[in-house]
């Protein structure tokens, strides 16, 4: 019994599939004698041969029965190994590790299986695989594993935004107060601080963005001098504070300052947002950022931020591409032009990109179906050839590990910002919006292509090695992605246009 590992159910029925319908072929070909034409062939050959170098040399029989007989050894060893169905197929499921994918992006089989001897038979008849399958199959399955493990453990930054986008302010009460809180505080700690004149450098004035700003909570004269507009339930009445003020008085709830209000340990809105987010959540987020203070204030900053976090303007990039570097007025309009371009051009594309890898493991199992369905008919039309063999050995081989590929341009997808942007203040400025839009939304198109991109660079470095079965695999996964990810395209193109209308 050979057991076979595969990563889904779809997989697991196009497999079977394929051997059954593969076992069937062959006993047709056995039964009707098309199997022994190769061998009938290679005699004719020889004969031939033998008969066109004339009679010159008195062994050319000798000659002729050496070559059969080492021919026919090497044909019945192929026919023995590629062609005689001798294990039972016994797929074996295997687990996801979700904890592994959630944290590094990438999927990794674990122990454990959804069922035993799932999708063995169909319609009865039991799959069958020769050996030299079954081994290229487990050698193939094996070093894809390896390399998808191998792929560096890091955050997956892609799944934490889309939580952060995700993550709200749940309790009505605390919603209404954060809204107290911008009008009763953050406004007027602003109007002040603009009237004021005063000078503040880069990273102070990208702080007195948002409600919770250092700067006016730490500065004299702006959080500590303005208060909550009523009573608040968690802070108790203070003479000193409150005896002027109405509906409040000793044991009841008094008036904070907006300091208090904000940085209270345990009632103040900072520490009563932080209790919103999910402990996972925040242990994934503590894990890139440098001290947990930090990814309490941008965890907090995004949910607080109507805007959340889209920022502009900054020319500080990762990539530059080939556009003009005098920065003129021109180059800015033509910036925010193709800005705007990219952003439409976007939602089409990443709906169709996500229909596409979707669709990816789909095709990867009709294929794989598809090429175990002709081997008997390769394997005869060869003539039992070795080379034949090894060629459809390395073409299965390149259709498995484009899992690899594809799962690495997923690990691309959610850490090469990451890669680009080193530094904690590039993590902590991805999760609160990527400083540069225009650059966002041209690597968000960039990684999308990736799903094509890296599988078609693998397909050609085969050839190289002479696998030419991979021209075959690259066209019909380009052919069949197609339609998926223009279907997906065009439905939300048409959504887009709904929306704009």
């Amino acid at each position: 019994m050979a057991t076979f590992a595969i990563n889904d159910y779809m997989e697991g029925t196009m497999l079977t599939l394929g051997w059954v319908v593969n076992n069937g072929i062959w006993d047709a070909l056995t039964s009707t004698g098309i199997a022994v034409v190769p061998f009938i062939a290679l005699v004719a050959g020889e004969w031939f041969r033998a008969r066109q170098e004339g009679d010159d040399e008195g062994n050319k029989g000798v000659l002729s029965l050496n070559r059969i007989e080492s021919r026919l050894y090497v044909m019945l060893l192929v026919l023995a190994f590629t062609c005689v169905p001798v294990f039972t197929l016994n797929v074996d499921p295997v687990n996801v590790n979700q904890e592994h994918a959630d944290q590094c992006g990438t999927v990794m089989m674990s122990s454990g299986q959804w069922g035993e001897s799932t999708m063995t038979s169909i319609d009865g008849q039991q799959a069958r695989v020769p050996m030299w399958w079954a081994l290229t199959h487990s050698i193939s399955k094996g070093i894809t594993n390896v390399a998808v493990s191998k792929i560096p453990c890091s955050t997956d930054y892609q799944s934490v935004r889309t939580a952060l986008d995700l993550t709200s302010i749940s309790d009505p009460g605390l919603k209404r107060e954060v809204g107290e809180f911008q009008l009763a505080c953050f406004g007027p700690a602003r109007n002040k601080l603009f009237q004021s004149g005063t000078s503040l450098d880069q990273a102070a004035s990208e702080d007195v963005d948002w409600i919770g700003s250092d700067y006016f909570l730490d500065t004299a004269g702006y959080y500590d001098s303005f208060y909550a507009p009523r009573p608040m339930p968690g802070f108790p009445y203070q003479a000193s504070r409150d005896e002027a003020r109405p509906s409040t008085g000793p044991g009841q709830s008094g008036y904070p300052s907006c300091r208090e209000w904000w940085s209270d340990n345990s009632e103040g809105i900072a520490a009563r947002l932080a209790d919103q987010v999910d402990t996972t959540l925040w242990s994934r987020m503590q894990s890139f950022f440098p001290t947990g203070s930090s990814a309490e204030e941008y965890m907090i900053r995004r949910m607080v931020s109507p805007r959340s976090g889209a920022a502009n303007g900054n020319t500080d990039q990762a990539s530059i591409g080939y556009r003009d570097l005098d920065g003129g007025v021109d180059d800015a309009v033509v910036a925010v032009a193709g800005m705007a371009g990219n952003a439409l051009a976007t939602v089409p594309f990443r709906a169709g990109m996500d229909s596409l890898k979707q669709s990816l493991p789909m095709i990867q199992g009709i294929m794989l179906m598809a090429i175990i369905i002709c081997l008997p008919f390769v394997s005869v039309a060869s003539g039992y050839s070795v080379k034949v063999a090894g060629l459809a050995m390395f073409g299965l081989f390149g259709l498995f590990f484009l899992t690899f590929w594809w799962e690495l341009a997923r690990w691309l997808d959610s850490h090469l910002v990451d890669l680009l942007y080193d530094s904690d203040a590039a993590k902590m400025s991805w999760l609160a919006g990527v400083e540069n839009t225009n650059d966002k939304l041209v690597m968000g198109l960039v990684n999308g292509m990736m799903f094509i991109v890296l599988p078609s660079v693998w397909i050609g470095v085969m050839g190289w090695a002479g696998a030419g079965a991979g021209n075959a695999i690259s066209s019909g996964i380009a052919k069949a992605g197609e339609q998926p990810k223009s279907a997906g395209g065009q439905a939300a193109e048409k959504a887009q246009n709904a929306a704009t209308k």
